[in-house]
């Protein structure tokens, strides 16, 4: 029985598929919460997404649309013939191995009317890869369910002893954005791993 390899047609499986979904808003120049999901590899070398978020104004009942526009990357890893680092976007054609690294980035643009003062936005790591200690930008929030986040590293206790969990346990990385202005683009990303 012949075995067939998940990486060598990676586009099958995700007809279809959104990177980026909108978990929440609240008001109107003060917060957007995002959520990426990241998959591997992606479907395409770049997707482009503009979400709306409702949100309300303070004390009124009229809402409009907050909107951040979006746009999730992955490239794999190598070096070119001066053995200096060279991010390779990932596409249709690329075939990745065990053992690759790859760089997840997600670009996240306020397109609202008015000055974001904070922006949260959570990246998934998809189940083929462990997360690498390189994440930008710093002082991240981790998760090892995907829904409770705390400061990386995340630690537990282990045999009545608190440990750090190790990476290749993560499911999902957070990162609080401070003052994202009318039509700023912030840029979030880690690396990753392929099992």
């Amino acid at each position: 029985m012949k075995k067939s390899n998940q990486f060598a047609s990676p586009f099958s499986a995700w007809s279809g598929h959104r990177l980026f979904h909108v978990v929440a808003g609240t008001l109107i120049g003060a917060m957007v919460v995002t959520q990426a999901s990241a998959i591997l590899p992606t479907p395409e070398q770049a997707v482009d997404g503009s979400v709306a978020l409702q949100a309300n104004a303070n004390n009124n009942t009229r809402s409009s649309a907050q909107a951040v526009n979006s746009k999730i990357t992955a490239s794999l890893i190598s070096a070119d013939a001066n053995g200096q680092e060279v991010l390779v976007p990932v596409n249709a054609s690329t075939r990745l191995q065990s053992g690759n690294v790859l760089e997840y980035q997600g670009y996240f643009t306020n397109t609202n009317a008015d000055r974001v003062r904070k922006m949260t936005v959570t990246m998934s790591i998809p189940e083929q890869v462990e997360l690498l200690k390189t994440v930008s930008p710093d002082f991240p929030y981790g998760s090892a369910d995907g829904n409770t986040f705390a400061r990386m590293p995340l630690r537990g206790k282990v045999d009545n002893q608190l440990q750090e969990i190790p990476l290749k346990y993560y499911k999902a990385v957070r990162w609080d954005l401070e003052g994202v202005g009318l039509n700023d683009t912030v840029v979030v990303k880690y690396r990753a791993r392929v099992k």
